[in-house]
């Protein structure tokens, strides 16, 4: 089986957050078993240099998978000849609305290999909140696609059940979904930060800094709390307006609470920096699968997020909350009911959590269902 993949960002990149470590992580689990080869940007979000160390425009192994790495700008000549010379049986899109690593990839291999085996992994963009952002250009591109018929036969990949049904209600419900959940890998030794009686509750938030992960309804929902709070923020600024919002609405806070920014964090750096905390905060408007949110139940930390996710019924698995938007109230009662538990409680809470995440997080299951969906693709192709 050979697999083009067309991703935006992708390693040594960290700052492009899940698609990254999705297909990353997808690659390391099998790839002795698929040939996978990724097309993507030549440099991380945001930056104007490229990756030290690559060679642009040419093919080069990085882990178990052969790599692409493309200069700006359009891509149209890199597109057509990457895909006029692939020799193999997919094209793998790791988004729907990105222009330049799903579009244009998906027009022209209809145009010179209208025979490719096309998979579409829209990786959270049709969760009622994604769709919210820039909805006129994404309702006439989906009315465009539609009325010619460019996803016909595609093979939609989805994280969750619940992203299933996004799907489905955006492109129809005739289409053909897989549903494989992403392969995420939980940090094996970390040391969790003991809650300190009294203290201001330590909340973290890690993320892009876009609309999309709302950190400026998180900073709306702290003006309600009525604890002290040291709330830290990391992530890249991948929108410099919005960020100018979020610090306005930041200088408003109550004086009880305090917010930090910081810059981006390694991966490799995440789960050990979340162990220092007490609890995760990220208010999203809609995530597919969400990373992070595995990240932080796997550093034992409680996670208070919104109900656009496949996280769900976190209450009843005592592992924070799941919450609707549109009740910004409940997210500052659950912070104060986190500040208000005495610390040896909350101490052996995060234990548990920890315990939770190893036995669930990352296990054979999430690598077997990715693994199939190319095998039973392989299997019908070979009858």
């Amino acid at each position: 089986m050979v697999v083009l993949i067309f991703t935006g960002f992708y390693l040594p990149g960290f700052k492009g957050g899940g698609p990254i470590r999705t297909i990353a992580n997808m690659v390391e689990a099998f790839g002795d078993e698929v040939q996978f080869s990724i097309v993507t940007l030549d440099r991380d979000l945001g930056d104007t240099a490229p990756y030290p160390n690559i060679k642009p425009d040419a093919w080069q192994p990085v882990g178990k998978a052969m790599v692409y790495y493309a200069m700006p700008p359009n891509g149209f000549h890199q597109t057509l000849k990457v895909i006029r010379d692939f020799q193999g049986d997919v094209l793998y899109l790791n988004s729907f609305f990105s222009f330049r690593f799903s579009i244009l990839p998906l027009l022209i291999a209809r145009w010179v290999k209208p025979a490719f085996e096309v998979f579409v992994a829209p990786r959270g963009e049709f969760s009622e909140g994604a769709l919210a952002l820039k909805s006129t250009k994404k309702q006439v591109w989906l009315a465009l696609a539609k009325a010619f018929g460019l996803y016909e036969k595609v093979i939609w990949l989805a994280s969750t059940a619940h992203e299933a049904e996004d799907i489905r209600r955006v492109m129809g419900k005739t289409i053909t979904v897989r549903t494989a959940i992403n392969i995420a890998a939980p940090a094996a030794n970390i040391n969790l930060k003991l809650r300190k009686e009294g203290a201001p509750l330590q909340v973290i938030f890690i993320s892009r800094i876009s609309p999309k992960k709302n950190l400026l309804g998180a900073i709306e929902m702290l003006k309600k709390v009525q604890f002290p709070v040291d709330f830290h923020v990391y992530g890249p600024a991948e929108d410099s307006n919005y960020l100018n919002a979020c610090q306005s609405a930041a200088s408003s806070l109550p004086t009880h609470v305090s917010l930090q920014t910081y810059g981006p964090l390694q991966p490799e750096a995440i789960a050990h920096k979340m162990a220092e905390y007490d609890l995760f905060f990220l208010p999203t408007l809609g995530e597919n699968f969400g990373h992070v949110i595995a990240e932080a139940l796997s550093s034992g930390l409680p996670v208070l997020i919104s109900d656009q996710t496949p996280w769900r019924d976190l209450e009843n698995k005592e592992l924070g909350w799941d919450l609707p938007l549109l009740d910004p109230g409940a997210f500052a009662r659950c912070i104060e009911t986190c500040h208000t538990k005495p610390a040896v409680e909350y101490n052996q809470w995060r234990q548990k959590i920890r315990a939770w995440a190893l036995q669930n997080i990352g296990n054979h299951e999430a690598i077997e269902q990715n693994r199939q969906i190319f095998m039973n693709l392989k299997a019908s192709n070979e009858h």
